[in-house]
């Protein structure tokens, strides 16, 4: 069969933020890559297209589908992007009715045939890397029968039919390497904030685990919904088999930088420290980085990244105050925030943070208070600051339906979700128009220092951090009471305890 893998857009609802997500941090997506060599090993044609990447719209899709006469395309999407995928697959079936196709992804696990919609011919629900097999096999057969196929979601004489939950899937050392060769990997680039990574040039995603054992309320990856109510533990490939994936790019595709897009790479101090001796061993000229919790590292583990070649590490700050890290769940103290920036300076390594606004029991001080935090660490570059979306399968979406802590849904509609420009939520003191004026003065201050200053050119480039400016001055200055009150020194000093 001619299979089309596609995964739709998700930069373009960032509003000012657009430019910069697709060019500073464009996502390998896995998923996806992972099936398409799954099918490749089966025999048949396959193609990829990442949209953000390759800039292609939905209607170039549909014209691609009938002009290459693909027999099955198959989408994945997020929460957020799901009606991209839907409006993609009704393109393809206007132009193209006979074309079978699947989808699959987070939202769909979630909500399951509640998002079956009539353009849609499969769904697939938690871990496909079974599924996928089975159904090609079925599809290629001509049959019509699909009830035996665990995670399917099918029509059978027009009633919709949802099979049992696949199993989670059982060994993640035989996880297929991704199809990286299907994709533009030379797109696939990232920046850097200092000019010793300045130039890595193009970089793979990689992933050491699945599932999460900490239960922040604005993330659904520990959700057990998605996946059919299974217990979700935590599941690490070993060091050997994701040396040998890294090797396998590094020798066939001559890829020298590495993502992992594992939540937290020293979960297992053990683990990671065996990996990064393996990665000495090695001695292959390649860098990597990835995303972890503050009280998951010490000095020792710090070194011993910085030797094995980790050249930038990133933590979710969350929030400057401690009553909101406790009801977000997070469980990480300010001075591990603290000492984790300090280690990274020690060892060379870049920091990289995000923080959120308007989180549940948010009021205006407590983002003072954020705001304030993350200026006064000095090993700061830049900061990602978001305002908080209660996702699907998050604890936070009960909350905000519930009127919990202080949140008032403003709108049930997760298309229009964007972290950026506008607000799904209030909460307490805070309106809409509140959040992204805070937002606005909150990157403003942060960055103003004249390093941060030069580490913001130096990763977004003046073309983009002009008009980014520009856009962010003229929401701060919508009310100039507020935007003093923030500008001006921080007096908290019962917080500055805390920290």
């Amino acid at each position: 069969m001619k299979i089309l893998l596609v995964m739709p857009t998700w930069t373009e609802d960032l509003g000012m933020f657009s430019k910069i997500g697709r060019t500073r941090n464009p996502q390998v997506p896995l998923g996806l890559l992972y099936l398409a060599t799954l099918a490749e090993n089966k025999g048949h044609f396959v193609r990829f297209v990442d949209c953000d990447v390759e800039k292609v719209s939905t209607k170039d899709i549909a014209e691609r589908v009938e002009k290459e006469k693909f027999d099955l395309v198959g989408l994945s999407a997020t929460s957020p992007i799901f009606h991209k995928l839907v409006k993609t697959v009704d393109a393809i079936k206007e132009r193209c009715p006979d074309v079978v196709t699947i989808g699959g992804g987070d939202h769909i696990n979630i909500y399951k045939k509640e998002v079956f919609f009539d353009t849609l011919d499969f769904l697939a629900f938690g871990e496909a890397e079974e599924t996928w097999p089975e159904f090609l096999d079925r599809l290629e057969s001509g049959s019509k029968d699909f009830a035996d196929i665990d995670g399917l979601i099918w029509r059978k004489d027009g009633e919709v039919v949802e099979n049992k939950p696949r199993r989670l899937f059982p060994d993640m050392n035989n996880l297929p390497i991704p199809a990286i060769h299907l994709t533009q990997q030379e797109k696939y680039t990232l920046s850097f904030a200092t000019p010793k990574f300045r130039k890595t040039g193009k970089y793979v995603s990689i992933m050491m685990t699945r599932g999460c054992p900490f239960k922040c309320t604005f993330c659904g990856e520990s959700n057990d919904v998605k996946y059919g109510g299974l217990k979700v533990p935590v599941r690490f490939r070993t060091p050997e088999n994701i040396i040998a994936e890294i090797e396998y790019h590094f020798k066939t595709h001559n890829v020298r930088h590495f993502f992992f897009m594992d939540s937290n790479i020293t979960l297992n101090k053990n683990h990671a420290r065996k990996m990064c001796n393996l990665l000495i061993e090695k001695n292959m000229p390649i860098t990597f980085e990835g995303w972890t919790r503050a009280n998951l590292v010490n000095d020792e583990i710090m070194g011993l990244l910085a030797k094995a070649g980790i050249i930038r590490m990133s933590f979710g700050i969350e929030s400057g105050d401690p009553e909101i890290m406790r009801i977000i769940k997070k469980e990480v103290e300010h001075k591990d925030i603290r000492n984790a920036f300090m280690l990274m300076e020690k060892h060379g390594i870049e920091p990289a943070c995000s923080a959120m606004l308007g989180n549940p029991g948010e009021t205006k001080k407590t983002v003072r208070r954020t705001i304030e935090f993350i200026n006064s660490i000095p090993q700061i570059l830049y900061s990602n600051f978001s305002i908080s979306n209660p996702y699907p399968g998050t604890e936070m979406l009960a909350w905000a339906r519930a009127g919990k802590h202080g949140l008032r849904l403003r709108y049930d509609d997760v298309s229009k979700y964007t972290r950026y420009d506008d607000s799904p939520i209030e909460v307490n003191d805070l309106t809409a128009k509140d959040l992204v004026r805070y937002q606005a003065l909150g990157l403003i201050k942060i960055h103003m220092k004249p390093y941060r200053i030069l580490a913001a050119i130096r990763m977004l480039g003046m073309a983009h951090l002009v008009p980014l400016f520009i856009n962010m001055v003229r929401k701060a200055s919508s009310n100039l009471s507020e935007t003093m009150r923030v500008m001006l020194p921080f007096t908290d000093k019962r917080t500055r305890m805390d920290w």
